[in-house]
């Protein structure tokens, strides 16, 4: 959606990209069936990662939330589990990045 409201010049600008995402408008409608919107185990073992979520078999790939393989909550814990992962993974990156 982001590249039909930006040119590529924004687009790759994080700057401007960050402030198209906080402005770009979702509408929700009405939520999906119970049976749609749950969520499944499957992914990447925590065993193929180390502490930092960092696949041990690919260095410099990163791996957060539903990505992993659990039986996660569906709802607001899933949401919270998924951005927990995710600063989790970004954290990794920026300690990767700076040991090189």
């Amino acid at each position: 959606m982001l590249h039909e409201c930006l040119s590529k010049e924004e687009f790759h600008d994080p700057v401007r990209l960050a402030e198209a995402i906080k402005r770009l408008p979702v509408t929700f409608r009405r939520p999906r069936p119970l049976d749609e919107a749950i969520s499944t185990g499957g992914g990447v073992r925590f065993e193929a990662m180390n502490g930092q979520l960092m696949l041990g078999a690919l260095p410099g790939v990163f791996c957060a939330g539903e990505m992993l393989d659990w039986e996660a909550p569906t709802g607001g814990y899933l949401l919270t589990a998924c951005f927990a992962t995710g600063r989790a993974a970004a954290e990794g990156v920026l300690q990767w990045l700076a040991a090189r």
